[in-house]
């Protein structure tokens, strides 16, 4: 897991920055609504996006779509978000990933993750759980949801342990991406606030900087 840490601390002092894709349930029986999501993800990376989450779903035809997509993009940095049970766990196992991110610590997951050698990057929202997290091994955290712990909370989990590699996720828009990483973010996800996940004029601004 340690090689797999320092592979995506790498890839994010490259740019920091991930985009994540929800996507919909229609798009695994849905020719037009696949299409699409292609094309969603093309457009990013000619805007120079070089990470990207694809959301877990439960849907059986996730995994191939997942393999379709790595096939077709092997440029980009392609995780997975929301990895918080052990159906989305063992669902990953296949998939040879570089990373993936959990929504919230839950021990157990991480262990079996650990054991796994997959890397499942720990969100936390408080003290205790980043701890454990640490303690854990993990030299990448995330905090969720950012927006709302505020950079306060950054900067005490800094005072804690500031070797950490932290990404900040959650309710984070593209404007605010230079304020927010000048603050001691080391990386950031932007998703549902970025509409469609399409580029918006400050992201296209701020993408500039990284081609």
């Amino acid at each position: 897991m340690e090689v797999k840490q320092n592979n995506l601390i790498k890839f994010l002092r490259v740019q920091p920055l991930i985009v994540v894709i929800r996507l919909e349930d229609q798009v695994f029986n849905i020719s037009h609504k696949r299409v699409s999501l292609f094309l969603k993800i093309e457009k990013l990376v000619n805007y120079g996006v070089k990470n990207i989450e694809i959301g877990w779903h439960s849907h059986p035809k996730w995994v191939n779509l997942i393999l379709e997509i790595k096939k077709k993009f092997i440029s980009v940095n392609i995780g997975v978000a929301s990895i918080s049970s052990r159906q989305s766990l063992d669902s990953i196992l296949s998939l040879d990933l570089n990373y993936s991110m959990s929504p919230f610590f839950k021990k157990e997951i991480h262990l079996k993750a650990i054991q796994y050698n997959q890397l499942v990057i720990p969100g936390v929202s408080n003290i205790k759980d980043f701890k454990e997290a640490i303690n854990l091994g993990y030299k990448i955290v995330k905090i969720f949801p950012a927006s709302k712990l505020g950079i306060n909370f950054l900067k005490e989990l800094k005072e804690s342990k500031n070797n950490i590699f932290f990404i900040g996720a959650g309710g984070i828009k593209s404007r605010s991406l230079k304020k927010l990483l000048k603050s001691g973010y080391d990386a950031l996800v932007i998703g549902r606030e970025l509409r469609n996940q399409t580029p918006d004029k400050d992201l296209k601004i701020w993408l500039k900087d990284f081609l």
